[in-house]
């Protein structure tokens, strides 16, 4: 039985796809399925012939969103594990979890992960983010510590029963879903930095950007009751603050 199927959603990124599957190929645990899920028109090609990889379309036509569900509804492990196209794993991620979710009483798991800047094709490690505070769903509500999706392994059937990602909001997806599940159980944190996170320097800014940001927010404040409304409010704030932050720092340091 396959113990963790990983979730890649894609959309025109073939060599930055290639490289996240090779991450995915030099992991220490080896029982898993792979689940490439092509949200484009175009045909998806990878330079890997391995049984246990499987290309799939979007079948719900929503984009990202649309496609992690058509992942979860794939899916045949135990545990779901999933990984951007444009992001990497350190080797040893996957053991690590799936040691902590067999022995913890945990519906997630999630790591810390090192942001790695590129610019002028150069790479360098800008500073990293250990997502390894103790868990509280009121933390949660603040900041959104977990990160991004490339850090978590969630137990499958909660995915497939309980929560499945919003495919009415196209930003805040992640923090969106972590809300929701951290209803349902607890959460452990691996302190290792086992995610490489990659970015160029651009952050959203076109009127559409900050459209689906500012809808996707309203959208998450009304799922929210009583005191989480007032904090939500603040967790937003924050990662908006955040976001400007991070445009000057890549930009000018």
């Amino acid at each position: 039985m396959v113990e963790v199927s990983i979730i890649i959603p894609t959309k025109n990124r073939p060599q930055l796809l290639n490289r996240a599957i090779n991450s995915v190929i030099n992991q220490t645990y080896q029982n898993w399925e792979l689940l490439i899920i092509n949200d484009s028109e175009s045909e998806v090609l990878i330079n890997f012939s391995d049984s246990r990889i499987q290309l799939a379309k979007n079948s719900n036509k929503s984009g990202a969103n649309g496609a992690r569900n058509t992942g979860i509804n794939l899916a045949t492990g135990r545990y779901i594990a999933y990984l951007d196209d444009d992001d990497t794993w350190e080797s040893g991620k996957l053991l690590k979890q799936v040691k902590i979710m067999e022995s913890q009483n945990a519906i997630l798991c999630y790591t810390g992960k090192k942001i790695i800047y590129q610019k002028n094709n150069k790479s360098q490690i800008k500073y990293s983010y250990n997502s390894t505070k103790l868990f509280s769903q009121l933390g949660l509500q603040f900041h959104n510590y977990i990160g991004t999706t490339s850090t978590v392994m969630i137990k499958s059937s909660i995915l497939k029963e309980e929560v499945k990602f919003d495919e009415n909001i196209q930003s805040l997806q992640d923090f969106d879903l972590f809300l929701r599940l951290a209803e349902l159980g607890n959460f452990i944190g691996i302190p290792e930095f086992l995610v490489n996170y990659y970015f160029d320097g651009n952050i959203a800014h076109t009127s559409f950007e900050k459209i689906a940001f500012i809808k996707s927010a309203w959208r998450i404040f009304k799922k929210q009751k009583g005191i989480y409304r007032i904090t939500i409010i603040l967790s937003i704030t924050v990662i908006s603050i955040q976001k400007i932050y991070n445009f000057f720092y890549y930009k000018f340091i």
